[in-house]
């Protein structure tokens, strides 16, 4: 069974290339382009890992993963945070203090295959 991502990001053009990417590599992708549609969509089904963009409009990437804590506790762990704010030190605080992994923007294809083999050996072993 292909494993389900979910890709939540504001900018088109980083949503369609990861998508892209991801559905090349064989896994399931689901997109939203705002934390709202990302809302609806975890209320009607499972994902095996989040893509969660860190800076959003209205409601950003960590007020997002604080209602995933919430309501969903077992996805919360399976978030990766995509953030191009790798000088602000309150963020990069933020994220290690979840546990959770991160992917910095721009990234590399290589990149992404790395993120994914750690993801799935660490959260699915």
């Amino acid at each position: 069974m292909k494993k389900r991502i979910l890709v939540v990001d504001d900018e088109p053009l980083l949503l369609d290339l990861l998508s892209h990417l991801l559905s090349a590599m064989g896994y399931d992708v689901e997109r939203a382009n705002n934390s709202g549609e990302a809302a609806g969509k975890l209320k009607e089904q499972e994902y095996d890992l989040i893509f969660l963009d860190m800076k959003m409009p209205h409601v950003d990437g960590r007020a997002l993963y604080s209602k995933v804590r919430e309501y969903f506790p077992r996805m919360a762990e399976r978030i990766v945070f995509l953030t191009g704010d790798v000088a602000n030190q309150e963020t990069l605080n933020f994220i290690k203090g979840t546990g959770n992994l991160h992917l910095r923007k721009p990234f590399m294809m290589k990149e992404v295959k790395d993120l994914l083999e750690k993801f799935f050996q660490t959260v699915y072993k």
